[in-house]
């Protein structure tokens, strides 16, 4: 966890070429607790679906990684999956790249689209993807996009998130009790004067 340390690339790495899965695991287990790597390049290293499932656990416990690239690798959509398991809930990588993989289809769409019910952080995905479904996933893109610009202009953002991440606003908290309408003091009652006893002629 060296301070000096912000950006990690690999990129063509002809050891992490021989051994794609040693060495996925290796860098996912040395990033865990990493607070300091922002980048990660990982370019043109053959990475396999297998090596993803690393790729997966990197991401879902890296805190301080916001830009990674996986190009030029051997990722299909079974890793492109387990990728977007990762991110479900990563909420610091802004930016990812995947391109020269795939073609990404339908087969890891769901994945996506599930990640993007609860990541508000993603905006930035460069991917060749060919789905039915990517008009609903750059929609979550272009809404992230936005709460991204939102937060660093300091101006209210809450109203863009999916519902279910909404804080619940409390219940007002009941008012006193409404103050019952005195009854008038009752009138004393009248004094009758005592009967005269009848005259005796």
């Amino acid at each position: 966890n060296d301070p000096s340390l912000t950006t990690i690339n690999l990129s063509s790495n002809a050891l992490f070429k021989m051994k794609t899965y040693d060495y996925s695991k290796m860098l996912a287990e040395a990033l865990v607790g990493n607070t300091y790597v922002t980048e990660l390049v990982l370019n043109e290293n053959e990475i396999t679906d297998a090596d993803c499932e690393w790729i997966k656990m990197l991401l879902a416990t890296n805190k301080s990684i916001t830009t990674m690239s996986i190009e030029k690798n051997k990722i299909s959509s079974d890793g492109c999956t387990l990728i977007a398991q990762g991110l479900e809930t990563n909420g610091t990588l802004v930016a990812l790249s995947l391109m020269n993989n795939g073609p990404f289809g339908e087969g890891c769409m769901d994945a996506w689209l599930k990640t993007f019910h609860d990541n508000i952080t993603l905006y930035d995905l460069k991917w060749r993807l060919n789905s039915r479904s990517s008009f609903a996933l750059n929609s979550s893109i272009t809404r992230n996009r936005s709460i991204a610009r939102l937060k660093k202009e300091g101006k209210e953002w809450e109203h863009l998130l999916p519902d279910h991440l909404r804080a619940v606003k409390p219940p007002a908290p009941a008012g006193p009790p409404a103050d019952e309408p005195e009854e008038p003091p009752a009138e004393p009652a009248a004094e009758v004067p005592p009967a005269e006893a009848p005259t005796k002629l």
